[in-house]
């Protein structure tokens, strides 16, 4: 396993942890304006027509996690740590790919 792409399993986790927590708050705030458009009995506005585009980027994001688990899952082994980079090669996502490899910013615990 290349060393340059490894990265310990607390740090895959934290990872993982932050994008699910991302994802948890982008379906309260769709919850929210669904349920102002429902409440208030009219056509949705252009600005909430973008924020329900949202559901979109949830369901690839959730695709890019499962599959980058499944490849996680294949790397299983004794070592504590995993690559990286062999895990997310297949996230379609490119964002989520470089967060999930830590290139855009630190993890948070």
């Amino acid at each position: 396993m290349s060393t340059k792409s490894s990265k310990p399993l607390d740090t895959v986790y934290a990872n993982s942890a932050r994008e699910m927590r991302q994802l948890q708050s982008q379906i309260q705030q769709l919850e929210d304006t669904v349920l102002t458009i429902v409440e208030r009995r009219t056509p949705p506005t252009s600005a909430e027509i973008r924020e329900l585009q949202d559901f979109d980027l949830i369901s690839q994001t959730l695709g890019g996690l499962s599959t980058f688990f499944d490849s996680l899952r294949e790397q299983v082994g004794t070592q504590d740590c995993t690559d990286i980079n062999l895990a997310t090669q297949d996230v379609t996502l490119q964002l989520l790919r470089d967060r999930l490899r830590e290139r855009n910013a630190l993890f948070e615990l």
